[in-house]
């Protein structure tokens, strides 16, 4: 048994699985260089991609003039203190010690700053007309794919009107519209989803990924009677070949509880409908979810997942209060095709219905190389079978990573709505509880990781009375004031604390948090929940940007540190379990992502080489 545990944990701790021939499929990505001009000098920084040497060496030129004395290999940043606004930059490759002769990057330079920490540049929107129904339209939740093969991300927005609705609420909202955008401000396209889908937070998650592996993303979503795409078309493949697009479902209480209910792909490039398939599940009796108006049967999550351990699925969830299912669907050689359902209404699957959140996450539960699906206190295995429940019940928050440095499996921390159950850490692969601090309140928020590179390790924490927790449960210290995102920032290995418009670093010792960031005429979005509307390693080295809407609504604002690092990791968005959590950020309340592997203070380096194919642009 231990020489088992020994020999998965040497597996694990370098990013391999059992299956050592599959290799998860990750989008060609460029050097995503950018250079912010501060009164410091200029901030350089790139990535490190999955299929180049952790000691690749990187020389940086300035108008021409090399600025590094030895290649650079420790790190992927570099703060010239000469640097001016004018200033021209190139970064080549040097291997084995040879430089290559084409400059590796164009740099996207940035004169905007925030304080001392960071830079920002913003992304110019087209915001729609006044709805139908008098809603007024501000930006809401992104999602990042490169839709064009450049090796550049773009962007993906959905608007949200102010009369969009929670399900539990009454009401007619306006349609749900899809923009995107390149960073540098081109409007690609836009799909309005028409008069049958509902706006809310729990009714429309959106997936962008490349699922065909052709080298560019497409979007995934549900869709409906009415939606349409590019230049106003509407949907015509498939099932809504034959649809009366004409016709409105909602009905006078304002919930759409019947009319036929769509899955579609569309182009990334361009918007265009690729294929459309009925949903599954259809709605059905409505009773059966729950309640008999429509609040729990329209409770939708969704993500990527990369359940055959080579090639990204979408995976659209709908039911969690009660009823619980789950599709799994592929995007293949111009076919849309379903893989695999479950449902808690299958006998066999009874203790699985209400076990999910107002979330969905991914991550390899048991080293067999393929993603799980984590409902939050469930699991669906791969292979759309039930793994475990806890039958702790819903809850508002989850996080998933690897939590402990010398454990072959990753953990799941969540707080817990009902029951008394408070918060609670758990081990992914087999359900084993390490702690339940009880609490008789609806624990509705909670966070767990690494958070102060003082005192080392995973700390944990929620709402109602709970203290900071460390992994074996014992309290620490009290609650920092965010319970919200935690994002990379500062250049060490712990997390900084993200929420509103606000980045902070908190010291447990102190029981103080130190700001970074105080984002100026940007705001937040999703009301108290305050989440960002995009956060994730779009640009530079493995730290986090942080997407947020400028205060008029007329504008995204994109923020990256400024801060140097030591530190040298592969970009995290060729970790799949984090570029897959990127996918699943805009599900229901928002929550951030998590990479596949353990990063904290007290991680080895050189840290685990991606096991994965890096397609190119042009595939």
């Amino acid at each position: 048994m231990m020489r088992g545990l020994i020999m998965m944990l040497f597996l694990t701790c370098w990013g391999l699985s059992s299956d050592s021939s599959a290799q998860m499929q990750v989008e060609h990505l460029n050097r995503g260089g950018i250079a912010v001009f501060q009164q410091e000098g200029c901030f350089l920084s790139w990535r490190l991609l999955a299929d180049e040497p952790y000691d690749t060496g990187f020389n940086i030129y300035r108008d021409g003039q090399l600025l590094n004395d030895e290649p650079l290999t420790a790190t992927t940043n570099y703060l010239d203190a000469d640097g001016r606004v004018g200033s021209t930059y190139a970064l080549k490759k040097v291997i084995n010690g040879r430089e290559l002769k084409e400059a590796e990057a164009s740099f996207k330079y940035i004169e905007q700053t925030e304080g001392a920490h960071a830079g920002y540049f913003d992304i110019p929107l087209k915001r729609p007309a006044k709805g139908v129904n008098g809603g007024e339209y501000s930006p809401n939740d992104g999602s990042a794919g490169d839709l064009n093969g450049d090796g550049t991300y773009e962007l993906v927005l959905m608007w949200s009107p102010n009369n969009a609705k929670d399900n539990s609420h009454r009401g007619v909202s306006d349609q749900v519209i899809l923009d995107a955008y390149t960073l540098d401000g081109e409007h690609l396209w836009r799909i309005e989803l028409g008069p049958n889908i509902r706006s809310g937070a729990h009714y429309t998650q959106f997936l962008v990924y490349d699922f065909n592996g052709d080298g560019k993303s497409e979007m995934m979503v549900k869709t409906a009677p009415g939606t349409r795409y590019g230049t106003g078309a509407l949907l015509s493949k498939g099932p809504a070949a034959t649809a009366d697009h004409s016709v409105n479902y909602t009905n006078s209480t304002g919930y759409i509880i019947e009319g036929p209910e769509y899955v579609t792909v569309f182009d990334g490039a361009t918007g265009k409908e690729l294929a459309t398939a009925d949903y599954w599940p259809q709605r059905g009796r409505v009773r059966n979810w729950g309640d008999s108006y429509g609040n729990r049967m329209d409770r939708f999550n969704a993500t990527v997942a990369y359940v055959d351990g080579e090639r990204p699925s979408a995976i659209f969830q709908r039911g969690y209060y009660t009823r619980l299912t789950m599709a799994a669907w592929d995007w293949r050689d111009g076919e849309l095709t379903q893989r695999w359902t479950f449902d808690s209404d299958t006998r066999g699957n009874e203790a699985y219905a209400g076990q999910g959140n107002h979330s969905i996450h991914v991550i390899d539960a048991n080293n067999d190389g393929r993603h799980d699906i984590v409902t939050g206190p469930a699991i669906i295995a791969s292979d759309g079978t039930g793994m475990h429940t806890t039958g702790m019940g819903h809850g508002d928050a989850t996080h998933v990573t690897y939590m402990l440095k010398d454990f072959p499996y990753p953990q799941i921390a969540m707080p817990h709505e009902s029951g008394g159950h408070g918060f609670s850490l758990r081990h992914a692969h087999n359900g084993e509880i390490l702690f339940n601090h009880r609490n008789p309140n609806d624990v509705g928020r909670g966070v767990g990781a690494e958070i102060d590179p003082e005192v080392p390790g995973f700390h944990f924490w929620g709402t109602h009375g709970m203290g900071l927790y460390n992994m074996t449960g014992e309290k620490v210290g009290d609650v920092p004031r965010s319970m919200n995102f935690v994002v990379w920032w500062d250049g060490d290995l712990s997390r900084e604390l993200l929420s509103g418009n606000r980045i902070d670093k908190w010291s447990i010792a102190n029981n103080s948090a130190k700001p970074l960031l105080n984002a100026e005429g940007a705001r937040s979005i999703n009301g108290t929940k305050a989440t960002p509307v995009l956060q994730a390693d779009l640009l530079g080295d493995w730290r986090e940007e942080v997407v947020l809407r400028r205060e008029d609504n007329e504008a995204l604002r994109v923020y990256t540190t400024t801060m140097p690092t030591a530190h040298r990791l592969y970009t995290l968005m060729h970790d799949p379990v984090y570029r897959v959590a990127v996918s699943w950020q805009n599900s229901s309340y928002n929550q951030p992502p998590h990479p596949g592997y353990y990063i904290a203070t007290d991680m080895d380096f050189p840290p685990p080489t991606p096991r994965v194919k890096v397609l190119s642009g042009k595939e």
